[in-house]
């Protein structure tokens, strides 16, 4: 009887507690008012600063997105999402995407880098790297939270105490269109001015003071310092009689948003092509906005639409809404009621219209009005091998993969004067292999770094401070490429390639040979200078450092010093570059860190007629097509470049089983037709015995008669 008390009294206990959970998590909910309406909210809304207090136009403190709009929302849950986590443990990392490359033009660095699992790929911890440099280097390409905003008391410095936190920036996606100044913010996150970032965005004030021209080691609390960050001035016009400020928002952000990290250009040989040269994505030309199918919930887990990305969620409604806004999904629709990835079926016209359309209408193809491919005689196979972006997205493949500059990588949006041939070199498409196994166009880079190899591991030295470490060894002032891989020929070299009298030309006025004479002194003079300086420089590192060797890794490959004495110096065969010898990649524990860093691309889709195959099987399955045979080099801030690569060796398969592919492919006509004539002659003989037979037949019973 006491036992039964006892256990009656537990489960009270605990229903009681559930029951105060489930009413506690109610309330949290409902903490955050909604207007549940299609229609767009107006914001006349009050100021908050970090410290919470009211902001009027005498404030001169700049305004805190938390403050302000986690007053309404929720700011923790959306600060979970996938722009902001890369910092926080226990994500759902999904497939890899663009790494954050730390890139130093004055070093020839350009180092990979992620939070998240990945062995190509560094972490920074690991480096030695603060979040608070990251956010110094990557802060304009950076929403805000995450790294940006460190909430660990062993990782937030006197330096976060003056520059602030860069929170997640509400504005910079949900402003309307014209109404966010993205350079304005890209301008305070380059002074240090991390927490007057926002305000500078929405052009809410003039904003004076730099936290960069504050001395490193201040101290936070000294009023001498205080006086010296920045003040806000707040334009008195912006403030209603009520003290309110009126932000003009959307709840859907505006492709202008996403383009600023997520835009591209193509680098041919002679520099950057032109933007008119090339078409917006099929989608957008249609009418369709980015945020159509990468949408999120308050948690803000945008749909990155890459198949089989469902499968990485556990809620049957998410996974469901998921692979419906995949290519496939889409287009195809999907009869699995559970929600799961539709990305293994053979999405062919055929194959779909026997099928009756699902019960579940959200199932079925057709989602916002997408078109039905048809995929007129292309096997199943090629479903279960390829993504639909490997015909369907990218750049126009060549046979080499061309350069490419990425918002994310090269800061476009930025104003600047570039030329296609800044770090870090990206080239795409490449035809790779995707962690699923099947064929993704894919951009690449090849890491460049300083390191040091300990027991035969390879870790880079902290790219922060290489530089330091190498200034008066490499004496390079602005850009190590220009400066020693590709110098510019002096007036005086001039005289004596090209004479006294031509020397003085532009090169818009030389001969093709002249200019050929330049371009050789010039790859012959980068080869001695990159090789004196980097040998001078690993010496001096070899001194600085305590390790067993120091080396600089570029183009896929692992330089180090020549241990050979004064008049019997090694030469690398592929750069000569003596006095430096090439280190094998199998000397190393781990040989991945030099190898290319590859990541998928699915933007801007091209339209139908542009797909590869749409001209049927030779397109792909003959010499000379790109998806096995266009190639690949290894690019960076070294001399030369690596060995061309074909796509298909990529791929792990070899020339000679893709050349007799190709040629079983480029028979097969001729095995129709005789396999026609087979059947033909087959008919004829049947027809004739047939015949035969029943002339024997028919005789048979005539003499029986």
């Amino acid at each position: 009887m006491r036992f039964r008390n006892v256990f009656v009294l537990v489960v009270s206990l605990l229903t009681m507690v559930a029951i105060r959970g489930a009413l506690d998590a109610e309330a949290a909910d409902s903490r955050f008012a909604h207007s549940d309406s299609d229609s767009a909210f107006l914001h006349h809304i009050d100021l908050y600063d970090a410290a919470n207090n009211k902001i009027n136009a005498d404030s001169q403190k700049p305004y805190s997105p938390l403050m302000t709009c986690g007053r309404c929302h929720d700011y923790d849950t959306i600060s979970h999402g996938w722009h902001f986590n890369a910092f926080l443990p226990d994500t759902n990392d999904g497939r890899q995407g663009e790494p954050w490359i730390w890139t130093e033009e004055r070093t020839g660095t350009q180092l990979p880098l992620s939070y998240r699992k990945n062995d190509q790929l560094f972490n920074p911890n690991e480096l030695g790297i603060t979040p608070w440099q990251m956010t110094h280097q990557f802060g304009d390409r950076i929403p805000g939270g995450g790294v940006a905003a460190p909430e660990q008391d062993d990782v937030v410095s006197d330096r976060w105490k003056l520059s602030g936190m860069l929170r997640i920036d509400c504005m910079s996606c949900h402003a309307s269109q014209g109404s966010y100044d993205f350079n304005a913010r890209r301008e305070q996150i380059k002074d240090d001015n991390f927490a007057w970032a926002a305000t500078a965005g929405l052009r809410l004030g003039t904003i004076d003071g730099k936290v960069s021209r504050i001395r490193e080691g201040a101290d936070p609390a000294d009023e001498s310092v205080q006086s010296n960050l920045p003040k806000v001035d707040y334009d008195d016009r912006i403030f209603s009689p009520d003290g309110t400020v009126f932000i003009d928002l959307v709840r859907k952000p505006d492709n202008n948003a996403c383009y600023q990290c997520h835009s591209q250009r193509t680098v041919g040989p002679d520099g950057i092509e032109e933007r008119w040269m090339h078409d917006q994505d099929v989608h957008l030309r249609a009418g369709m906005a980015c945020v159509d199918c990468h949408r999120n919930g308050i948690d803000h887990n945008t749909i990155r639409g890459y198949e089989g990305e469902s499968e990485t969620y556990d809620d049957p409604q998410i996974r469901r809404e998921m692979v419906t806004l995949s290519c496939s999904g889409c287009h195809f629709g999907t009869e699995n009621p559970a929600g799961t990835s539709s990305h293994n079926a053979t999405p062919t016209a055929a194959s779909s219209q026997s099928q009756p359309p699902s019960v579940d209408i959200t199932l079925r193809r057709g989602r916002m009005g997408a078109p039905q491919p048809l995929h007129e005689g292309l096997p199943p196979v090629h479903f279960k091998i390829m993504s639909c972006t490997t015909c369907h997205s990218g750049p126009v493949p060549k046979p080499e993969s061309m350069g490419m500059l990425t918002s994310f990588a090269h800061g476009l949006g930025e104003k600047g004067h570039r030329t296609g041939r800044e770090l870090p070199r990206i080239v795409a498409p490449v035809f790779g292999l995707g962690e699923d196994g099947k064929i993704y166009p894919q951009r690449a880079v090849w890491p460049a770094f300083w390191g040091t190899i300990r027991d035969g591991e390879l870790t880079p030295i902290d790219p922060s401070k290489i530089y330091d470490l190498t200034r008066r060894s490499l004496r390079v002032r602005r850009n190590f490429v220009d400066e020693l891989v590709m110098p510019v020929a002096s007036r005086t070299e001039r005289k004596e390639i090209l004479g006294e009298e031509r020397a003085s030309l532009k090169d818009e006025e030389l001969t093709e040979e002249e200019l050929a004479k330049i371009e050789t002194f010039r790859i012959e003079a980068g080869i001695k200078r990159f090789n004196e300086k980097v040998s001078a420089t690993l010496s001096a590192l070899e001194n600085e450092l305590d390790a067993e060797a120091v080396v600089y890794v570029a183009n896929g490959r692992i330089y180090k010093k020549s241990a050979a004495t004064e008049g019997d110096v090694d030469v690398d065969v592929d750069t000569n570059v003596s006095e430096l010898v090439r280190m094998e990649k199998s000397e190393l524990k781990n040989p991945e860190s030099v190898d290319m860093v590859r990541w998928p691309l699915a933007h801007n889709v091209r339209p139908a007629g542009w797909s590869l195959g749409v001209n049927g099987c030779l397109e792909c399955h003959a010499e000379g097509a790109v998806i096995f045979d266009s190639v690949v080099q290894a690019v960076g801030p070294a001399p030369g470049q690596g060995p061309a690569i074909t796509m298909a060796e990529l791929r792990g398969r070899s020339a000679n089983q893709i050349l007799l592919w190709n040629q079983l492919f480029g028979g097969r006509k001729i095995f129709k037709f005789l396999i026609a004539g087979s059947l033909v002659v087959l008919l004829v003989v049947l027809l004739v015995g047939v015949g035969a037979f029943s002339s024997r037949l028919v005789s048979g019973n005539q003499k029986s008669v």
